[in-house]
């Protein structure tokens, strides 16, 4: 069975790699959490959700906020090691008191992405159809908010230059997009799309719109999202449901995923996606990245030393 302090420092490393400072409390609490575990288990785990939680809850009249805050610190050493392919009981995110609130992220496939495309051609109206493949597509090649989208105009996307200017991001912030030439091309064929064409394209014209030439709303987006989940046939994921939301984190995890495999700088990865996203806090961008066990498994695989020959 691996070695728990070892396991631990590791990473802690791999923590440091991704562009994180030093936290002396979390490895503490984790070298604290690995004392109360039994030397010898016939279970194969090195340890489960129930030592987590039990170990997370055991001060008596601990703050709902310290034990939550415990239970994360656990939690997150669980993913590590289960993307580093350890066998090891991962707790829920919303086990425990005062835990997350936050949905757990549902990670698109290309397969996924591609079945909600199918679908809307067929289930949809022309025009219906091509507003919601073109806005899946451009929520999956730039992780921008389903509100952020809905409001462009025409103007705002300068398909010449590859860039989408998101003026009214939020807390009232602007920033650029760049797209790649696949996504110029897709937006191009919508906008002189027959069925979209005729509801005119002035530069202060919305972008995606409704059969009478009006701005498709958040609302209406989901609604017709849903009936396409409903549709399509998308795999079951534990304690996850499709949202338009969640090309955000796909987008953000994969950027990440492929900054490992091409061994770009994780940090400044990090940091660039961070802005790219239009966070204030790269926080909230390291937990966007959560619920990949898999950029886990590539750090991890980084980390390792160099065999010999």
């Amino acid at each position: 069975m691996p070695d728990l302090p070892a396991l631990i420092r590791h990473y802690m490393s791999y923590r440091a790699a991704r562009g994180f400072q030093p936290n002396r409390k979390a490895e503490r609490l984790l070298i604290q959490f690995a004392g109360t575990l039994p030397a010898e288990r016939d279970d194969g785990l090195l340890f489960s959700q129930g030592e987590a939680l039990a170990w997370a809850h055991a001060p008596v009249g601990g703050r709902p906020a310290w034990l939550s805050a415990r239970l994360s610190t656990v939690r997150q050493f669980a993913i590590y090691l289960a993307g580093s392919g350890l066998p090891v009981g991962v707790p829920a995110v919303r086990q425990g008191v005062s835990g997350s609130r936050r949905a757990t992220p549902y990670l698109y496939s290309a397969q996924d992405i591609q079945a909600l495309m199918t679908t809307a051609c067929r289930v949809f109206t022309p025009l219906r159809a091509a507003t919601m493949t073109t806005l899946i597509g451009l929520l999956a090649v730039t992780g921008m908010r389903i509100g952020e989208a809905v409001r462009l105009t025409v103007g705002d996307a300068d398909l010449d230059h590859g860039v989408v200017l998101i003026a009214h991001a939020k807390f009232g912030r602007q920033r650029m997009v760049r797209l790649d030439p696949t996504a110029c091309d897709a937006l191009a064929g919508y906008l002189s799309a027959p069925v979209r064409h005729r509801l005119g394209a002035r530069p202060d014209g919305a972008l995606f719109v409704t059969r009478k030439g009006t701005a498709v709303s958040e609302h209406t987006a989901q609604g017709a999202f849903h009936q396409l989940v409903q549709r399509a046939g998308l795999p079951a994921r534990a304690g996850a449901r499709p949202r338009l939301h969640d090309f955000r984190h796909t987008f953000a995890t994969q950027a990440m995923i492929d900054a490992y495999r091409c061994g770009r700088d994780p940090a400044r990865t990090l940091t660039l996606l961070s802005v790219w996203l239009g966070h204030s806090n790269p926080a909230d961008t390291y937990w966007y990245l959560q619920a990949a066990p898999e950029i886990a498994a590539i750090a991890a695989r980084r980390l390792e030393p160099c065999k010999e020959s």
